[in-house]
């Protein structure tokens, strides 16, 4: 179909990241966690993002217990923040905070997509 309209197929992509995207698409859930992230930081947005990829697969864990796990209980909103300001979404995997009356809150690819992650998560952990 695409040669018919002079497009080519695009080059399959190649690397670490969608190698790893690929195998957690697949079911390998820890795939991207053992990815290696850099990202400009503040002292505690790092202890965020850091906590961040503490959470399991399938698990979800409210704001509150986050900033309890970057080791500031009482910075919740500032624990939100750092999943606010978070630009690799899914490799460090805001998806797995909700709020604590167990709604989605936000994301940065909206919460139809972190619900379906977390879905995915919660079958492939099974």
């Amino acid at each position: 179909m695409l040669a018919g309209r002079g497009l080519a197929p695009a080059p399959a992509a190649t690397g670490a990241v969608p190698a790893a995207l690929a195998a957690y698409a697949a079911g390998d859930l820890g795939a991207i966690d053992r990815l290696t992230v850099a990202q400009r930081e503040t002292p505690f947005r790092g202890e965020v993002w850091r906590a961040l990829r503490q959470v399991a697969p399938g698990r979800a864990v409210t704001y509150s217990e986050l900033a309890a796990l970057a080791g500031r209980p009482a910075a919740v909103r500032a624990a939100a923040s750092g999943c606010a300001t978070n630009l690799v979404a899914l490799i460090v995997p805001c998806h797995r905070i909700v709020r604590a009356d167990g709604g989605f809150g936000g994301y940065l690819f909206g919460t139809e997509v972190k619900q379906r992650l977390l879905a995915h998560e919660a079958a492939a952990g099974r």
